[in-house]
């Protein structure tokens, strides 16, 4: 008979999945990863290396999480792990992380056959490296993600700003672990940094960052909820030289786009107020929603961020605009279905005298 059997179907499976990580492999070792400064990065990346629905981050020298968002990872979840392990040093621990609502919208319902993987929840602590910065992660924490995870999306953004805060203070809104902040002070040598998040863990992350960093009180993190930080600091006529704007996901789908857009558009008015109004200053904001990314080109969160600046009174030009670190390799047959994360940096004259 000619039906495949289970074990013929894993095997061709295990050697589709071993050629597209080997794959996947060479091409980011084509981008020097991982290196001496850098070890935290996007090995595997959906559709952009080739499967649709997979995603594998590393985290330092010994973790790799797989985040599974179709329902072939799940039905083929012990393969695609078995096919990892072999091909990572043999000390490296695979975690699985679902995205239930892509999963439940692919038609893959729950039944618990996913979950096995043995790796018990703790607050065992990950050191990995960025650009040179040391950050600490809780990858077996279970706490949806304040803990667990980093965004090493935003290496090169975080990277590329540096450049510019020499000497200058940095506000840093939607923290989270302080990446930008730590770039800034550590690569950058910007002369005080100020992250701000509304959640405790993250903030208390920060603190060990810093501390691990050897960091003193050129950098401070507070929680706080940004948009009332936001409106305290105005009303003390607090100001930045640079600030940075990077909410979590504000517009999950298409249909949640104005409300999200409303949101974007008061979040950036009230961090444009906030810019230095006798020198100018650079605001880079960011949304990681693909809804918004994609919408009109990028036109439509551009235009947002253009409306802010009316309702703020601070006239804004557009310098850049990038995406994710280019481990977070894309299709160009799909493009731009890929793409998710927008920063745009813009330079705020100063506000003219005759006002």
């Amino acid at each position: 008979s000619h039906k495949l059997t289970k074990r013929n179907r894993d095997e061709g499976l295990s050697i589709i999945l071993s050629n597209k990580l080997s794959a996947a492999m060479a091409t980011r070792k084509s981008l020097g990863l991982p290196n001496s400064e850098t070890n935290t990065y996007r090995l595997f990346n959906g559709e952009g290396d080739g499967l649709s629905g997979l995603a594998v981050d590393i985290l330092g020298e010994r973790v790799a999480v797989v985040m599974s968002s179709a329902t072939w990872c799940q039905v083929h979840q012990e393969t695609i792990q078995e096919v990892l392990q072999d091909l990572l040093p043999s000390d490296y621990k695979i975690i699985w992380r679902t995205t239930p609502s892509r999963l439940h919208q692919d038609g893959w319902e729950d039944t618990n056959e996913g979950e096995k993987t043995e790796i018990q929840s703790s607050d065992e602590e990950v050191i990995v490296y960025e650009s040179g910065v040391s950050y600490k992660i809780y990858p077996f924490g279970e706490d949806g993600g304040q803990k667990t995870g980093f965004y090493c999306d935003q290496r090169e953004n975080r990277k590329h700003l540096a450049g510019y805060c020499n000497g200058k203070t940095v506000l840093d809104l939607c923290c989270y672990h302080g990446g930008f902040s730590l770039a800034a002070k550590l690569l950058g040598g910007a002369s005080h940094c100020t992250g701000v998040d509304s959640s405790q863990v993250a903030i208390d992350i920060c603190q060990e960052n810093k501390k691990m960093n050897e960091l003193n009180e050129d950098v401070s993190f507070v929680k706080d909820d940004i948009a009332k930080f936001m409106k305290e600091m105005a009303l003390k006529k607090q100001y930045w030289d640079v600030i940075v704007l990077d909410p979590p996901k504000l517009a999950p789908s298409v249909s949640g786009l104005q409300r999200a857009s409303r949101k974007y558009h008061s979040l950036n008015r009230d961090a444009l107020a906030l810019i230095n109004p006798i020198e100018g200053g650079l605001l880079l904001t960011c949304t990681c929603s693909a809804a918004m990314t994609q919408k009109d080109g990028g036109r439509f969160f551009l235009e947002t961020v253009q409306q802010a600046a009316t309702a703020a009174g601070r006239p804004v030009k557009l310098l850049q605009t990038s995406g994710a670190a280019p481990c977070h390799v894309q299709s160009p047959a799909s493009y731009p279905a890929g793409a998710y994360l927008t920063a745009a940096l813009f330079w705020v004259p100063p506000v003219s005298v005759e006002e």
